[in-house]
């Protein structure tokens, strides 16, 4: 439920615009149900990377996409679980007729 007043220009800003989007996103991490000490703005950003380098990105493209300095930083911010790597593992057994 996104407020209906919309987003308030932060006191500090000189232009009026928003210069901190911290407050809204605690707001819509908590009125999703969401632990706010769990969920910060980096969790959009490894969750997003992490999607991209699951679904086959490759890694020089994400780092482009993320606009990390290096690829280093693109391999800490991607999170791989059990599927990805079997899936992984799957294409090496089917490229050289391993396995059963």
């Amino acid at each position: 439920m996104v407020p209906r007043r919309g987003v308030e220009p932060s006191k500090d800003s000189v232009s009026g615009h928003i210069i901190s989007i911290e407050k809204p996103f605690r707001w819509v991490v908590k009125n999703a149900g969401l632990n706010v000490k769990e969920i910060n703005r980096h969790t959009l950003r490894h969750t997003a990377i992490t999607h991209l380098v699951q679904a086959g990105v490759d890694l020089p493209t994400v780092q482009r996409i993320s606009g990390h300095k290096t690829l280093q930083m693109v391999v800490r911010y991607s999170h791989q679980n059990g599927e990805h790597i079997q899936s992984a593992m799957d294409v090496l057994e089917k490229r050289y007729g391993l396995g059963d």
